[in-house]
C-alpha cells in the first residue's frame, strides 16, 4: 500500500472513530508550503503537499552534520527552549573539565527546585555522573552543581564561578555562530525568579546540539542506557540515585540520543540525533509543541520524512555502452590533435545518496591530462556531483579502451599538423566530450519507491 494513502487513512479512521466513540479528537497537524526545504520554500521549489512532513510543531528543524538545513519552520524565531539549555551546559563543562573530576552540591543546587535527580546539600559525584543525570533525567540541581564546580576551573580566582559558567555558555554560543542567544542560567528554567531574557532560536540551538555531538564523551553520556548513578552523601555514605529517562524514543527509529525541554513558555521541546545506513546522522528538533506525545511524534515524523526521501543514486546516467558498459565520456590524449580516449566509471554501478527534494544535482568531470600511452583500465579523471554547496558523490573515471602514443614519425606530423593549426585557429588537442547526465533522485527515492 502506498505510505501516503496509509496514514491519510489511519489518520481519517483514528479521528472518525474518536467521534463515534465520544473520545477527543487527535490535534491536527500541519502542512505548510512555507516550510523550508535546503533554503528555499517548499512553495518556490514546487514541492506538493503530499511530498511535506505533516507536523504540528511551531518551529523545527532538521540539520545535517555538514551543516545542511534540510528542514526548516520558523527556526530563526527568538523562542524559550527549556532545559534543551543543558546541551550547553554540558558541551561547556565538557570542554574545561574531567570527567573524573568531583561535583560538589552546593545549598543553591540542592534548592533550585522543578525536575531534580533528588540531590542533596554536601552530596558529591563524578563529572560523568553528573552529567548523566543532567542528560538522561534533567535533574536542575545536577545542572547548577556543575555549573559552579566547572566555573571554578575555568576561573579559580572568581568568587562567583557560577556567573564565569553562564559567560562561558555565552561566549560558546558566539564561537558557534549562533545569532540569537542568550543563557541566564545552566537549567532552562524561565519563570518566577528564573524570570529573564534566556532564549535562542531553533537554529542557533540545533546548531548547538550538532556541535555536543561532535564531542565524544557528550555523545556516550547523551546515549547512555544507564538507570542509576552512585552518589557519596555529606557523612560519606554511598546511595544510589534512580534515573527517569526522559527521552522516550531513546534508541527507537535510529534515535542515538537527545534532549528533552518543558515549561509553559516553551511548551515541549525536543532535540536529537539520528542515524540510518542511508542519509547518516541527522539533529531533529521540534519547539513549541502543545503535548509531550507531539513533541515526540512530531519528531519520529521529521526524522522518518528526511530518510524517506534519501535517493541512492547512480554516478552512471547514460545511454552510451562500450561493451555493455555505461561511457562518462570521453577523455583528450594530448600527444595527440584528434585522439581522444573513452572513459567509465571505475566501478560502473557506484551510486551515492541525496536528498531528493533538494537542488537539482550538478555535475562535474575532471579528466587527468593523458600525455602518453593510455592503458584501459588506466586512471583519467574524477566525476563529481553537487546539491548546491555540498558535493555528495566523487569517484573515479578509467580508460575504456588503449590509445598508444604516437610512434617518431607519428609525432612529426603531430608538430606539423599543430603548427598548421595554430595560424587555423584550430584547437591543438581534441575537445573533452561528456555523454553522462545527472540522474533525477526522484526517481530513487525510497518515499516515492514504496
Amino acid at each position: 500500500m502506498n505510505k501516503r494513502f496509509a496514514a491519510s487513512a489511519l489518520a481519517a479512521f483514528a479521528t472518525a472513530a474518536a467521534l463515534i466513540i465520544g473520545l477527543p479528537t487527535p490535534a491536527r497537524a500541519e502542512v505548510r508550503t512555507s516550510d523550508v526545504i535546503m533554503g528555499t520554500a517548499a512553495s518556490e521549489r514546487g514541492i506538493d503537499q503530499s511530498e511535506l512532513p505533516d507536523i504540528s510543531a511551531p518551529h523545527a528543524m532538521i540539520l545535517g552534520q555538514d551543516g545542511t538545513a534540510y528542514f526548516e519552520r520558523d527556526a530563526d524565531d527568538p523562542i524559550k527552549i527549556a532545559s534543551v539549555t543543558k546541551v550547553m551546559t554540558a558541551l561547556v563543562a565538557l570542554e574545561h573539565c574531567d570527567l573524573s573530576d568531583t561535583v560538589t552540591v552546593d545549598h543553591a543546587a540542592a534548592t533550585v527546585g522543578e525536575s531534580s535527580l533528588g540531590l542533596l546539600e554536601g552530596d558529591t559525584l563524578t563529572m560523568e555522573d553528573a552529567l548523566t543525570g543532567l542528560m538522561v533525567m534533567s535533574g536542575n540541581d545536577a545542572a547548577t552543581a556543575i555549573a559552579t564546580t566547572a566555573g571554578a576551573q575555568i576561573d579559580p580566582t572568581s568568587d562567583d564561578p557560577y556567573a564565569v559558567f553562564i559567560e562561558a555558555m555565552n561566549e560558546k554560543a558566539k564561537e558557534l555562530g549562533c545569532t540569537d542567544t542568550v543563557f541566564e542560567n545552566p537549567h532552562g528554567l524561565d519563570f518566577d525568579a528564573w524570570a529573564g531574557n534566556l532564549h535562542s532560536t531553533t537554529r542557533d540551538i540545533t546548531k548547538v546540539f550538532a556541535a555536543a555531538m561532535q564531542n565524544e564523551d557528550f555523545r556516550a553520556i547523551d546515549n547512555s542506557d544507564r538507570t542509576s548513578i552512585p552518589v557519596t552523601s555529606a557523612d560519606g555514605s554511598a546511595r544510589t540515585v534512580n534515573l527517569v529517562v526522559r527521552n522516550q524514543i531513546h534508541g527507537q527509529d535510529g534515535n542515538i540520543g537527545g534532549k528533552t525541554g518543558t515549561t509553559d513558555e516553551a511548551g515541549n521541546c525536543f532535540v536529537g540525533a539520528f542515524t540510518r545506513d542511508l542519509g547518516g546522522e541527522v539533529y531533529v528538533a521540534i519547539f513549541g509543541a502543545q503535548t509531550n506525545e507531539e513533541r515526540f511524534a512530531d519528531t519520529l515524523t521529521l526524522a522518518n520524512w528526511y530518510y524517506d526521501h534519501m535517493a541512492t543514486v547512480p554516478f552512471a546516467n547514460t545511454p552510451v555502452k562500450r561493451n555493455g558498459i555505461p561511457l562518462v565520456g570521453e577523455a583528450p590524449c594530448s600527444a595527440w590533435c584528434d585522439q581522444t580516449a573513452a572513459t567509465q566509471l571505475e566501478d560502473a554501478d557506484a551510486t551515492f545518496a541525496v536528498f531528493s527534494l533538494g537542488d537539482e544535482l550538478e555535475q562535474s568531470i575532471e579528466f587527468d591530462e593523458l600525455s602518453g600511452a593510455v592503458e584501459q583500465g588506466d586512471d583519467v579523471g574524477t566525476i563529481t556531483f553537487k546539491q548546491g554547496k555540498a558535493t555528495v558523490g566523487t569517484a573515479k573515471l578509467v580508460a575504456s579502451e588503449n590509445v598508444p602514443a604516437p610512434n617518431p614519425l607519428e609525432w612529426v606530423m603531430v608538430q606539423f599538423d599543430r603548427a598548421a593549426r595554430f595560424f587555423t585557429g584550430e584547437p591543438s588537442t581534441a575537445e573533452a566530450i561528456v555523454v553522462n547526465e545527472p540522474a533525477d533522485p526522484l526517481q530513487y527515492d525510497t518515499w516515492n519507491a514504496a
